[in-house]
């Protein structure tokens, strides 16, 4: 956007959810004049940044605020995915980035939702938060604040282009199906999950190429045009909540999962043991040669077209149920998904994403087995054993 001859302008809006960097802690942690900080606060924080890129790059960043709810992100919902997503959507055309602050805890389910929403994002939409709330002495919440402006902001001089879902959280810029937290305590609270991030930001922004490539290539195998304006952009907002995600231990009963089936549940996602090794018992009853004499839960959720996910409770396994033999059987019998490298964050998100389309009749139930494994947002990579 044009200003006057001198400098152009960048309208950046800036969207507070609460969390603990609005202030959304324990009231015992507060101080007696504490209050939780709204939007127009964070605009304020920011002058550094407008002075910044008004001198090095005459662009004079304008901010905005908008104050959208105040909500612990333990607390966040798909109805306040929604709710941000439709801020940007209708937006779209009067901004040139927009910033959300948000709290950490389901900040990986936020950013993974809103990538599958917005398919084409032709725009800047960061995400950040802090570990200490504004004004409470150690905080973060300004540094990151200023760190996803000036990755919004980046200059169109730069030797790359930044859209579409990102998280900025202490030195790491990651792309929003990778967003995972790694520690409740540290500063550099958030990791690229099993994958390395698109760059780092400190003096400087440091980005890696190949990954930003990476987060910008599932663009160019769709037939979409990147969306310059809200006339172009893609908005696919619906998410089915009836999902269940389960830990399997040892002796697990597999009925457990028909009677959450009788009660409405839609999906499944179970961290399996290994490379997403269910046990035996859920795929049914073997005789001494290894023979299938009964068929289990998995060939009824089969034939009532309840999909499985499998995931692995290693911290940073893959499950591609191609290693032993339990999950090779889960394979070959189609009684499960691998869930490969996602984040718990993403397969979550996505197959409430992908059961919402099973719903309302754009895709059958083999279609979105088909789509769990197809990386359509640089969620997933398919390696096989």
């Amino acid at each position: 956007m044009t200003g006057n001859d001198t400098y152009n302008r960048h309208k950046m809006l800036i969207i507070s959810t609460g969390g603990t960097i609005a202030g959304e802690v324990a009231t015992d942690k507060k101080a007696d004049d504490y209050e939780v900080k709204k939007a127009d606060h964070f605009s304020e924080l920011i002058k550094g940044v407008i002075k910044d890129h008004l001198r090095k790059y005459s662009i004079q960043i304008v901010p905005e605020p908008h104050e959208l709810f105040e909500v612990d992100s333990s607390d966040i919902k798909p109805e306040h995915w929604k709710g941000i997503a439709k801020v940007i959507y209708d937006k779209y055309d009067d901004y040139d980035s927009f910033v959300v602050t948000h709290g950490t805890n389901t900040l990986g389910y936020t950013c993974a939702a809103l990538s599958f929403v917005f398919p084409n994002l032709g725009k800047p939409v960061i995400l950040t938060g802090s570990q200490v709330p504004i004004d409470m002495p150690g905080s973060d919440a300004q540094l990151n604040l200023e760190n996803a402006v000036r990755l919004a902001a980046t200059p169109p001089v730069s030797s790359y282009t930044i859209r579409g879902v990102m998280a900025v959280f202490g030195s790491h810029i990651i792309t929003g199906t990778r967003v995972k937290k790694d520690t409740e305590f540290d500063y550099d609270a958030f990791k690229s999950f099993t994958s390395a991030s698109i760059g780092r930001i400190g003096r400087i922004i440091d980005i890696n190429m190949d990954n930003l490539n990476a987060h910008l290539r599932y663009q160019s195998h769709m037939d979409w045009t990147v969306a310059k304006d809200k006339s172009k952009l893609r908005f696919e907002c619906e998410f089915d909540q009836d999902v269940v995600s389960l830990t399997e231990f040892p002796g697990m009963e597999p009925e457990i999962l028909l009677k959450l089936a009788d009660q409405g549940v839609k999906g499944f996602i179970i961290r399996a043991f290994g490379a997403g090794d269910l046990s035996t018992s859920f795929q049914g009853e073997f005789n001494e040669d290894g023979e299938l004499v009964k068929e289990g839960v998995l060939y009824e959720l089969k034939q009532k077209e309840i999909p499985v996910v499998a995931t692995t409770q290693a911290p940073n396994g893959r499950a591609t149920m191609q290693v032993n033999e339990p999950g090779q059987k889960l394979l070959a019998e189609d009684l499960a998904i691998p869930a490969y490298d996602m984040s718990i964050e993403s397969q979550t998100v996505k197959l409430m994403w992908l059961l919402a389309k099973k719903r309302k009749g754009d895709i059958n139930y083999d279609q979105l087995r088909s789509l769990m494994i197809t990386d359509l947002r640089g969620e997933v990579k398919i390696i096989e054993e």
